[in-house]
């Protein structure tokens, strides 16, 4: 059955799809029209949390909303960040079991299902990802084929995560372990994963489950998704060592930083300034969190 078997706002579901949106009109009717013809076996709703857009994203799921009983929108206007507004989503949502993706990506047929059967026996699934549908070949080439390929991802070779944006949890799960981290930025999914090990929850992975991944185009962007994404790190990074776990290497992106010296002639190229500008922010992210949090990580 299809998420069409929703009829009340007040009955309880099986799933909530909750997708944090900032900005996303160009891009969230494609992951919108992907999830209104999943086919699921139970009831669905998806929630798009509306965090902060200046763009016409509302407005264009409210029209949705029109002729799709399953989908709500909810605001979440308090601050800015992923974190909290999949929290906001998460607090109104009326599914056992929660689901997370953004609005820039785009599921694919059965991705609803696949997720749900993995966690009706895991507590925290990570969905797989695809990156050749969503993305031109230079900007592939130029972030690596990152693809997860077999297995969950992991932090270094060390504790396993689900993608912030391609993930479920059962909700006892996320009663018992917590809301995310509304206070760290793109690496909140790392230190999800950290307190989920805590409370004896793996990450597993639904193989069936895939999530076609949109890769930022522009330098700027890319920059800053990396910064971002290295400055949280080295913190995780000393959370591990107060939880009794290994810690990644202090020098562990070592090679990263010869990379992105040899690679300043290629940044007259797309190609080149995309590589660069990736690398850059993380590597200057790692450096920036390592001096702020007082751990070394580079």
């Amino acid at each position: 059955m299809s998420s069409a078997a929703l009829r009340t706002a007040d009955e309880t579901v099986d799933v909530s799809v909750i997708i944090p949106c900032h900005n996303e009109e160009l891009s969230i009717g494609d992951q919108l029209d992907a999830l209104e013809v999943q086919e699921y076996n139970g009831t669905f709703e998806v929630i798009v949390v509306d965090n902060r857009s200046t763009d016409g994203t509302a407005e264009l799921v409210q029209r949705r909303m029109a002729h799709w009983p399953a989908l709500r929108m909810v605001s979440a206007g308090d601050r800015s960040g992923a974190g909290y507004a999949r929290n906001s989503g998460a607090a109104v949502a009326r599914g056992k079991y929660l689901m997370f993706c953004d609005g820039d990506d785009v599921v694919m047929a059965g991705w609803v299902q696949a997720m749900s059967d993995g966690l009706d026996h895991n507590g925290l699934v990570a969905a797989r990802i695809e990156i050749e549908n969503l993305n031109p070949a230079w900007l592939i080439k130029s972030r690596g084929l990152s693809a997860q390929q077999s297995g969950p991802p992991r932090f270094y070779g060390g504790i396993a995560y689900a993608p912030a944006g391609a993930h479920g949890i059962h909700r006892s799960v996320f009663d018992s372990v917590g809301a995310y981290n509304e206070d760290i930025f793109g690496a909140e999914d790392l230190e999800y994963a950290l307190r989920a090990l805590q409370h004896g929850v793996d990450v597993t992975v639904a193989e069936d489950a895939i999530i076609q991944y949109r890769y930022r185009s522009t330098p700027n962007a890319l920059y800053r998704q990396g910064l971002n994404y290295g400055t949280y790190r080295p913190l995780v990074a000393k959370w591990m060592v107060e939880a009794g776990l290994k810690r990644p290497p202090r020098l562990a992106g070592w090679k990263s930083w010869i990379v992105l010296w040899l690679s300043l002639p290629t940044i007259i190229t797309a190609h080149g300034r995309a590589r660069w500008a990736w690398i850059a922010g993380n590597r200057f992210g790692h450096l920036r969190g390592s001096i702020r949090y007082r751990t070394l990580l580079v």
